[in-house]
C-alpha cells in the first residue's frame, strides 16, 4: 500500500471526526426537537465510532508501507457492505433513489435534493465499480478511488430543514452530513481489506450500516424526528 492512501484516509477521518463534533455539539440545545433519549444516545454513539474510526485509522497509518490489501471471502463481504451503506443511508430520504417511483420523485423536489438524490445513487455506482476493480487485480487503485468517493460526498449537498442540517443551512446552504456514515463505513472497510483487526473493522462496518439504516427508518416512521 502506498503512503499516499493511508495519508488520504488520515485526511478522512480528521474531516469525519470534525463534522461529527460538530454536529454533536449542534444537537445539544436542540434536544427537546427529539424524544428525550436521542440526543444523548446520539452524542454516545458518535463518540464511540470517532473514537473507532480513530483507532483503525492510525493502524492504517502505522501499516502504511508493509500492508497490502487482501482477498477472500471477508474482502468480498467488505466490498458488498460498502456498496449497501448507501442504500442504507438513504432510508432518511424513503430509499429514493433506489425505488421504482425515483424519476417522479425526481420531478417533484427542488434542484439541491435532486442533487442529494443523484449523488446517493452515484456513490452506490462508484463503490459498486470500485469493488469490480479490486476484484480485477487493481486493488490499491479500488483503495485510491474509494478515499477520492469520500471527499466527493463532503460536498454539501442536503437541504432537509432539520435540526442536523439548520446550521449547515444558514451558512452555506446545504449541509455535508449525509454521507458521514458512507465515509467511516470506507474507513472501516478500508482496515478491514488492509488486514487491521479485519473482523473487527468488517464488524465495525455492518455496524455502521445498520446504525444509519434505523436512524433513517425511525426518521421516516417519525419517531425521531
Amino acid at each position: 500500500m502506498t503512503p499516499r492512501i493511508a495519508g488520504l484516509a488520515a485526511v478522512l477521518f480528521a474531516a469525519a471526526a470534525a463534522l461529527t463534533a460538530k454536529t454533536g455539539w449542534d444537537l445539544v440545545p436542540r434536544a427537546r426537537s427529539f424524544p428525550s433519549w436521542f440526543v444523548p444516545a446520539f452524542v454516545g454513539g458518535v463518540i464511540t465510532l470517532v473514537l473507532a474510526a480513530g483507532y483503525v485509522t492510525l493502524g492504517i497509518w502505522r501499516s502504511r508501507r508493509t500492508a497490502r490489501p487482501a482477498g477472500g471471502r471477508l474482502a468480498s463481504a467488505v466490498w458488498i457492505l460498502l456498496p449497501l451503506s448507501f442504500i442504507c443511508t438513504s432510508t432518511v430520504h424513503q430509499l429514493y433513489p433506489f425505488r421504482l417511483s425515483a424519476p417522479e420523485a425526481f420531478r417533484e423536489v427542488g434542484p439541491m435534493l435532486s442533487f442529494n438524490l443523484a449523488l446517493t445513487g452515484i456513490g452506490f455506482l462508484a463503490a459498486a465499480a470500485l469493488a469490480l476493480l479490486y476484484r480485477s487485480g487493481r486493488r490499491e487503485e479500488a483503495l485510491l478511488g474509494l478515499m477520492a468517493l469520500g471527499f466527493v460526498l463532503l460536498v454539501p449537498n442536503d437541504a432537509c430543514p432539520n435540526p442536523f442540517n439548520e446550521t449547515w443551512i444558514a451558512t452555506v446552504g446545504a449541509s455535508p452530513l449525509m454521507f458521514l456514515p458512507n465515509l467511516y463505513a470506507s474507513l472501516f472497510g478500508m482496515g478491514a481489506l488492509l488486514g487491521f483487526r479485519p473482523r473487527l473493522s468488517a464488524l465495525a462496518l455492518a455496524g455502521t450500516c445498520v446504525a444509519v439504516a434505523l436512524l433513517g427508518l425511525g426518521h421516516s416512521a417519525r419517531i425521531i424526528w
